[in-house]
């Protein structure tokens, strides 16, 4: 009794550790397919389908060939001779193409003399095109930049003959075999057996309109590629297509998330102005009111980051003070703007403020825009962000503003110094004006070569200074 408990229980352990194993498997073959963002994005590396070439363009993979040999006629009436006593040398020259690696076509042309019935010899010559078919051009797909070793080429062709000594011009057909070793990507041996058939009336003898007669050929000759030689690859076409459907989608969805911030938008625009009113009932929309301006909203609604002008913010927060509770902010003193007209160090918040009112000093820091070496391009053209601000602060409050352009002395001459301080800062307001700044607010000061500043690249820059 107690071994067959153990066994039931061995069976149904053995049972559970099945089942565990195989919704294990089941689950690691799942496979999901996740694109990601970043690498659709991206552009893509081509990659190419295997075993698939492009066909070659007109002016690649062309050959000459010329060989020499032996040809054997066999005509009807066959007459006495042996095989033998039938050899004649022959020639052939050819031009040609690999339109793949496995079909080409060439323009063959040879000829020399053959023994006709009677053991009498004729000279003749023809011409003729022949189809050609490697069928080792597939190896060729492998690798397309290394060449196979051996080709085995048949062919078939048409042509027409001519005999010399009848003047005969029959029509032949042309077919054999041709095998070629490469010896390097270019040149290779070529050894071919062939055979033209034509009219029986071809050496003088026999019907006239029927085939009969025969030029068997046996040749050695040598092939030479010239132009491009090689075979390009097939680009996959699917990674794009998926990659295109995707982004296709990703704008689609972006369309789609745009709409609903719209629509938030304008919903909490809504929501704002109803506060506004129930504020403006209370009575303290005085007290709230900064809440609402134009700074607060643009903080939010902006899609660039914010520069902190402190000047022009504690200049802003006195002017709203002055129909508030009275109380003022310090201001902070730029001592690049002291620099323009003497310093104004130690003296009271007072005389500074109606220094910016009455034109005498800048409100704020200045902005400087770093340019290249010799150059009247911005180091860093993210430095643009900065012109948004100034022009739309400027158009907003109705502020004049001062561009100076300077070069760094320690390098070129004065007059080179001089004309690069005048396109620095013609750049800069040219920059103010495509954002709707008028040119009468604008004016211009070229210092030309200067040293205040270390390192020396610092010097090449062109700063902006706002006045009321």
């Amino acid at each position: 009794m107690r071994k067959i408990l153990i066994l039931s229980l061995g069976f149904a352990l053995s049972l559970g550790a099945q089942a565990k194993d195989y919704h294990r498997t089941a689950d690691t073959t799942t496979v999901v397919c996740r694109l990601s963002a970043d690498g659709m994005l991206r552009p893509l590396k081509p990659s190419y389908m295997k075993g698939a070439l492009v066909a070659s363009p007109w002016t690649d993979n062309w050959f000459v060939q010329a060989a020499g040999g032996t040809t054997v006629f066999l005509g009807k009436p066959l007459g006495c001779n042996d095989l033998f006593g039938r050899m004649k040398p022959a020639f052939s020259v050819s031009i040609g193409k690999w339109f793949t690696p496995s079909v080409g076509g060439r323009l063959n042309y040879g000829g020399m003399q053959f023994n006709d019935c009677n053991n009498s010899s004729q000279d003749y010559q023809y011409l003729r095109a022949d189809f050609m078919w490697n069928v080792l051009g597939n190896l060729y797909k492998d690798d397309v930049h290394t060449l196979a070793r051996w080709s085995v080429i048949p062919y078939v062709g048409v042509g027409m003959l001519h005999n010399k000594v009848n003047a005969h011009k029959p029509f032949a057909i042309s077919y054999g075999i041709q095998g070629q070793y490469h010896l390097s990507p270019r040149i290779a041996v070529t050894a071919e057996i062939g055979n033209m058939t034509t009219m029986q009336d071809f050496d003088g003898y026999g019907k006239a309109h029927r085939l009969g007669d025969h030029l068997l050929s046996a040749s050695l000759g040598l092939s030479v590629r010239i132009g491009k030689t090689g075979w390009k690859r097939v680009i996959d076409a699917r990674p794009y297509i998926a990659q295109n459907e995707w982004l296709s989608a990703y704008a689609s969805s972006l369309s789609d998330s745009n709409s609903r911030y719209h629509a938030q938008h304008d919903r909490d625009c809504q929501t704002l102005e109803q506060l506004r009113k129930i504020l403006a009932i209370e009575g303290l929309l005085d007290k709230y009111g900064h809440l609402f301006s134009d700074d607060a909203a643009s903080s939010v609604t902006n899609g660039y980051p914010r520069n902190d002008y402190s000047g022009l913010n504690s200049l802003r927060a006195r002017m709203r003070d002055k129909y508030g509770n009275g109380q003022k902010t310090k201001v902070m003193e730029s001592a690049s703007c002291t620099e323009e007209y003497g310093n104004a160090e130690g003296e009271p918040e007072d005389d500074y403020l109606s220094l910016i009112h009455s034109g005498k000093a800048c409100i704020g820091a200045p902005i400087y825009f770093f340019f290249e070496l010799g150059t009247d391009r911005l180091l860093n053209r993210s430095q643009l962000v900065n012109l948004d601000e100034v022009a739309r602060i400027a158009k907003k409050y109705g502020l004049k503003v001062k561009v100076i352009g300077a070069a760094d002395s320690a390098t070129g001459s004065e007059a080179i110094n001089d004309n690069l301080s005048r396109s620095r800062a013609r750049f800069i307001a040219e920059e103010l004006m495509k954002r709707g700044m008028e040119n009468g607010t604008i004016s211009q000061i070229f210092d030309g070569g200067i040293d205040d500043y270390s390192p020396n690249e610092a010097n090449r820059h062109t700063r902006i200074l706002l006045y009321l």
